[in-house]
């Protein structure tokens, strides 16, 4: 058999916010062709009505568009197999339908919802499957059919399937799971609405857009019976089918909001940039090996191969996906973290747009130093607030500690003095002074250098101190000392 062209598809329906499963799908779609130098078709399915939205159709674009991800053919592309919004398709839906009906693969079916209520509880009461198989309906007369249909009776159109026999999934991921037909009812083509239901309308398109390979998720393995049935009924190949498992949280249930995060938006209001979750998400469940885990799209879509895809659950570890993100912003520049840190300090009032804009190298500067201190975009207002801004506010208990000692009390307005007079405001000439006076009094520098830090960063931890402090500012710097001891002499401590 001549091979054929990879085509993939992700074809999502758009009825609220990207969650990060359905992303790895598409990932893994887009890294399978970008593999194979196939294409990577976007659809909509949006025949859902009373769900889908068309704010939800440009969020889940914006969504993709943000981890990264281009497709070759689907809505604002274009591509020869369009429209790409099932919306938009419903005439190839109602004539595919006709097909069936012509080939006696198709019925009307005039059953009313009470009426399959009724046969449904009527079947569980005499211990038989509830399984719906067209009744009378099946094999009416076309003819008769048709009458009922022009008359504009409510009816919907159902596949005959086939009452003996098995359908067989060749699962790339799983291996065959087989279907007994006898499970399968006769389900539903085209609603009495006119639309198609989700199984018909994807394996319409799934076979008229030409798609080798569909690679979604598991939640669609029940599906793929009726799907392969109709594939077979229009006398279309099969694509390959490779079903996905979930990603579940810690604890092993769906991952959602209660976990912290679910969707793409999600992530990014936590902080985390989209080349980490792309790299974080298209490694989850891969079967890379654990030996690296930092790619680029490229060399993730080069490693990739679809039969190595776990079919077990991927367990989502957000320590790991923070770890790569910290990764991906240390080796942004300075420059760039820059650029990042700017509106964030703004939005969070840490210091006006003016005030950033005006000194765009000390900020630089400052993100050069912090870098290392950061996992999350989020943090850098904390990180960095003590840069900006006049007085601090000092945890009482922390500040006893910091300057209970009688050595510190002492030395305190000296070192503040002698830092006052130096000719240059630099970091060694900050360590110079404060390892000299430490020198003088016979006592290791880490006397003066923790109550320094606490006074001029309201912290304990922070970068290199010296540094920090050229940062920080002379100005700021003195000002923050004589805030403390202002609060030693308001306690006659000095």
């Amino acid at each position: 058999m001549e091979k054929r062209e990879v085509r993939v598809r992700y074809a999502p329906s758009p009825t609220g916010k990207l969650h990060v499963g359905g992303v790895r799908t598409a990932l893994f779609n887009w890294l399978f062709a970008r593999k194979h130098g196939g294409t990577f078709v976007l659809r909509i399915e949006d025949t859902d009505l009373e769900r889908s939205t068309e704010e939800s159709v440009e969020q889940l674009e914006r969504s993709l568009r943000w981890i990264g991800l281009d497709w070759d053919e689907g809505p604002e592309v274009g591509g020869p197999y369009g429209p790409y919004r099932q919306t938009e398709r419903l005439e190839v839906y109602r004539a595919a339908a006709q097909r069936l009906l012509e080939k006696g693969a198709a019925y009307y079916d005039f059953a009313t919802t009470e009426e399959l209520a009724r046969f449904r509880e009527r079947a569980r009461a005499e211990g038989r499957s509830p399984i719906y198989t067209g009744g009378e309906y099946r094999e009416m007369d076309p003819e008769e059919a048709l009458r009922r249909v022009r008359s504009g009776e409510p009816h919907t159109i159902r596949f005959k399937t086939p009452r003996e026999g098995q359908t067989i999934v060749e699962d790339v991921i799983r291996g065959p799971v087989t279907f007994e037909n006898e499970n399968i009812e006769d389900f539903v083509l085209m609603k009495s609405t006119g639309t198609p239901t989700y199984n018909f309308a994807a394996a319409v398109d799934d076979a008229a857009m030409e798609i080798s390979h569909v690679i979604r998720g598991d939640d669609h393995l029940s599906n793929t019976p009726r799907q392969i049935l109709i594939y077979r009924a229009l006398g279309h190949e099969l694509p390959a089918f490779a079903h996905v498992p979930q990603v579940l949280g810690p604890d092993r249930k769906k991952l959602s909001k209660r976990h912290g995060a679910a969707s793409v938006e999600d992530f990014a209001e936590q902080g985390y940039l989209p080349e980490a979750l792309f790299n974080y998400l298209a490694l989850l469940g891969a079967g890379y090996a654990a030996d690296e885990e930092i790619f680029s799209p490229q060399e993730l879509a080069e490693r990739f191969r679809l039969e190595k895809v776990s079919g077990n659950p991927a367990i989502f570890d957000v320590q790991k996906l923070t770890a790569i993100n910290a990764v991906y912003l240390r080796r942004k520049s300075p420059e760039e973290l820059a650029m990042m840190a700017a509106p964030l300090l703004a939005e969070r009032g840490v210091a006006t747009k003016e005030e950033l804009e005006r000194d765009m190298e000390r900020l630089t500067r400052i993100m050069e130093l912090l870098r290392e201190r950061i996992s999350l975009t989020t943090e850098i207002p904390d990180a960095i607030g003590y840069f900006y801004g006049g007085t601090l506010e000092y945890a009482p208990d922390e500040f006893e500690k910091q300057f209970g000692k009688e050595f510190v009390r002492e030395n305190l307005p000296e070192l503040r003095d002698r830092l006052a007079a130096l000719t240059e405001w630099t970091a060694d000439e900050i360590e110079r002074c404060v390892r000299g006076l430490a020198a003088e009094k016979e006592k290791g520098a880490r006397h003066l250098i923790h109550p320094l830090r606490f006074a001029t960063t309201g912290r304990t931890v922070s970068a290199g101190l010296f540094e920090t402090m050229e940062l920080i500012g002379r100005e700021r710097c003195l000002r923050r000392m004589d805030n403390v001891l202002q609060k030693l002499r308001a306690r006659d401590l000095l």
